[in-house]
């Protein structure tokens, strides 16, 4: 003879929706952070660093030199000769700021030639990009 239970058992369900939920939201964080998490101009440059905070840079000229001595006009390839061409083309009538994003590597002989090259391109100011470090005392 066989017994039934009075109060039959139920099986134990697991719900799926708060666990996609939460899967869903960690991918969401991780592609914001991601896509945040830029290098300046997409070329890697290890910058020196300064403790005095500069004005955010917008709408400029920015040549960069990397630690091999490569040079970018904004995000495209170029040798130094063709450097005053192009910055006389960008810069058109108007005289504007060249910006200069150099590796702390390079030697400062090669960032003086390309400040000169841009004061012959016609450009009337030249700066530097540095990246801040804040200093605690």
């Amino acid at each position: 003879m066989r017994f039934r239970r009075a109060v039959e058992r139920k099986e134990a369900a697991f719900d799926l929706m708060p666990l996609i939920d939460v899967v869903f939201l960690l991918i969401i964080f991780f592609m914001l952070t991601t896509s945040f998490r830029t290098i300046f101009q997409g070329i890697k440059v290890d910058l020196p660093t300064t403790t005095t905070k500069q004005e955010r840079i917008e709408q400029n000229i920015i040549v960069t030199i990397t630690k091999d001595n490569v040079l970018y006009l904004d995000k495209a390839r170029v040798t130094t000769s063709k450097l005053v061409s192009l910055l006389k083309k960008k810069l058109g009538e108007k005289k504007g700021l060249v910006m200069i994003n150099a590796d702390k590597l390079v030697r400062h002989g090669k960032v003086v030639e390309i400040m000169d090259l841009a004061k012959q391109a016609g450009a009337d100011r030249v700066g530097i990009l540095t990246s801040y470090i804040k200093v605690v005392k």
